[in-house]
């Protein structure tokens, strides 16, 4: 290809300047030897490609990265999904030195891990923070040569510099330097973003995240985390390019850790029918017991099938129960106390 026209490129443009691919005819593409990127998470993201994880505030995204950083680089299960053990650089540029740290600690302390020498890097950015595009010559050379897995960048508002995270041509100018970094170091690259002001069920999950839609169409892995109508649990909704979809499912915050609740139900987010929180209090849990008593077991099912009571929930409210002194135990089956409350509708 003809590359006499670079010659009139400003000087400064071509310091940067990045020769193109060829165009390459059909069958030389279809007979070319390649092999897919290896993954870093099964079924949710490859080496090379970017992920965004979108929440609310205050919804535990730089614990979720946090667990998805040590997970990696352990080898570790993160939310059920296998990772592929690697090296990983978290780039922090909102938390201080001390509390990052003690987060690492907390989460590999509850996760049970070991992270192995050499297998996780820290570039702690707080104070620091500047376009992306001015710290990619020294991030280039802090990562060289490190055949990095898998790169956190948190939280991207910090990286925008003087864009404007509303304008479509800027974010699209920042998460190309986000490729650049994929491109450049092979790894996959994440970062977090928040989800703009207003009711987050009324609107698709693509489109929750704030700022220019250019957030939602450009990863290619999209992880969202919309709260649930129980406390402390949200509905996480993948958008996958490269991968078969994925049910939406609900993890709950049980500190330091974000873990699956099987038992919750993924539809139900909070303020989609636009009523308050779902609540469930002793009594209703205690109804159940007023046809048979039951084993813990068949109580918790029982629960779950009549109230869609999670796991967590019916251990709170049984330990209420237990406290209150409205159950009694014997052969391994709950009966419900009778109280002059109790008894008046039966």
């Amino acid at each position: 290809m003809n590359e006499t026209w670079t010659e009139e490129m400003p000087e400064t443009e071509k310091k940067d300047f990045v020769p193109l691919p060829p165009v390459v005819e059909w069958q030389q593409f279809a007979s070319k030897n390649m092999n897919p990127p290896d993954t870093v998470v099964s079924g949710i993201l490859h080496r090379g490609s970017k992920m965004v994880l979108g929440g609310g505030s205050k919804s535990f995204k730089t614990w979720t990265l946090v667990d998805l950083a040590l997970s990696v680089a352990c080898g570790a299960p993160w939310w059920g999904f296998e990772t592929q053990q690697g090296k990983v650089c978290y780039i922090n540029l909102e938390i201080q030195e001390y509390f990052f740290r003690q987060r690492c600690m907390d989460v590999a302390q509850a996760k049970e891990i070991i992270i192995p020498p050499g297998n996780l890097f820290v570039w702690n950015l707080r104070g620091h923070a500047a376009d992306l595009s001015s710290i990619q010559s020294q991030l280039a050379d802090e990562l060289k040569g490190l055949d990095l897995s898998l790169i956190v960048v948190d939280p991207i508002y910090k990286v925008l510099g003087a864009r404007d995270e509303n304008n479509a041509g800027e974010v699209a100018g920042m998460l190309n330097e986000i490729e650049k970094l994929a491109i450049k170091t092979g790894a996959a690259v994440v970062f977090g973003s928040h989800f703009a002001k207003g009711n987050p069920a009324a609107k698709d999950s693509i489109d929750r995240i704030s700022g220019s839609g250019v957030f939602a169409r450009d990863p290619d892995t999209i992880l969202t985390l919309t709260r649930h109508q129980e406390e402390n649990r949200y509905v996480v909704e993948p958008i996958l390019r490269n991968f078969p979809p994925v049910t939406p499912f609900v993890v709950q915050w049980l500190h330091p850790l974000m873990t699956r609740d099987e038992g919750a139900d993924a539809t139900e987010l909070r303020g989609a029918k636009g009523g308050r929180p779902k609540k469930f209090d002793v009594d209703a849990l205690l109804c159940i017991l007023d046809v048979n008593p039951l084993t813990r077991k068949d109580w918790a099912e029982a629960a779950l099938q009549i109230l869609c009571m999670s796991e967590a929930t019916f251990k709170r409210l049984l330990a209420e129960a237990r406290e209150n002194g409205l159950v009694e135990q014997s052969d391994h089956r709950f009966r419900r106390v009778k109280t002059p409350d109790s008894s008046k509708g039966s």
